[in-house]
């Protein structure tokens, strides 16, 4: 038996195999047998869960923070790509802009900055043979390599004899230490073939470390506004999935990840007000559409908090609809419970 209040709230409750009771005050007792539930065992429920076995079963335990903020991370990710691939004149940078986002360095920025990466590189023509950083120096830079191949080598202290560790090629990211830590270089790495890297310097990148926050309203604000004036908008930028299973009443739903591909269709002479499950993800969709000059902002709290708030307040419950809605006319509307998003 496995018992937990904090499900939802501080950790998401995964079955990996098995099959399983789960019991809550606020949902009828349901069986649930693993890889046939992809979502997390009393989904959106914010009170005391128990878990009986009906088997031999396994659990995953994820803290909720972390993992939002890596599925945070990986749709800022995919925002940036599909911004990419719907602009011809970046074709050539496509394949190491992608290279950048997947290498650990992308993991050290908020995702509201990442776009912000690119603009801070700066090229730089090398040649064969040439030392791009020394073993022992203090960084000041981190380097990507786009064209060309480059030895990483390492040199004993005692003996002086130099050991070659690796080849590395186009995409490939080196010196990144140097950026957030004062340390020495531990290793050379030096071109073996003419090429062109980008350089990222330790003064452009520690600004981007300092995460920006978009504007945010409150669940008052929302009352007042949502479903009464066709001027504000509430957006959804959660996936799909997550939609399906809940959201707010009104909302649209363009998931985080896609959201490029409908900011033609978005005016700017109306309010937006992106929400996902804490805050995370729409702050940093907000925060990425009015760099583009949209008026938007991010309900502050989000919905994992309006679930919670549920318990103490069962009037809140209306507020949350399976149905779907979209934009007709410059209006939200729903006539159907199933609709397709703009």
């Amino acid at each position: 038996m496995f018992q937990s209040q904090f499900i939802g709230r501080d950790c998401f409750l995964f079955l990996y195999s098995g099959e399983v009771v789960v019991r809550t005050a606020c949902r009828p007792e349901e069986t649930i047998v693993a890889r046939e539930n992809l979502y997390p065992l009393a989904y959106q429920c914010y009170q005391p869960v128990e878990v009986e076995a009906l088997s031999d079963a396994e659990l995953l335990i994820f803290p909720a923070k972390e993992l939002r903020n890596v599925l945070c991370w990986s749709q800022m990710a995919e925002f940036q790509r599909v911004q990419i691939a719907g602009d011809p004149t970046r074709d050539e940078d496509a394949q190491w802009i992608n290279f950048i986002l997947d290498s650990n360095l992308f993991f050290k920025v908020p995702p509201t900055n990442v776009s912000t990466i690119f603009s801070k590189l700066r090229r730089q023509v090398v040649n064969r043979g040439d030392v791009v950083v020394q073993q022992g120096e203090v960084g000041e830079a981190c380097y990507f390599i786009k064209y060309g191949l480059a030895a990483v080598t390492i040199s004993d202290v005692e003996t002086g004899e130099e050991k070659l560790v690796a080849k590395i090629g186009p995409g490939r990211c080196f010196g990144e230490d140097a950026l957030v830590n004062q340390t020495q270089r531990n290793a050379t790495v030096t071109m073996l073939q003419d090429g062109v890297l980008m350089r990222l310097e330790k003064d452009d990148f520690l600004p981007l470390m300092k995460k920006d926050l978009a504007a945010v309203v409150e669940l008052d604000y929302l009352l007042e506004n949502i479903g009464h004036d066709d001027r504000c908008i509430l957006i959804d930028v959660r996936t799909e999935a997550e939609y399906e299973f809940g959201h707010l009443e009104s909302a649209i739903n363009i998931s985080l990840d896609i959201l490029p591909l409908h900011l033609p269709r978005l005016r700017r002479d109306v309010e937006y007000i992106l929400y996902s499950d804490s805050g995370f993800r729409s702050n940093a969709g907000a925060v990425a559409m009015q760099k583009l000059g949209y008026n938007v902002c991010s309900f502050a709290t989000g919905l994992a908090d309006l679930y919670a708030s549920m318990v103490l307040n069962p009037s809140l419950k209306p507020l949350i609809t399976q149905k779907r809605y979209w934009v007709k006319g410059g209006a939200v509307v729903s006539d159907h419970p199933r609709g397709v998003t703009i």
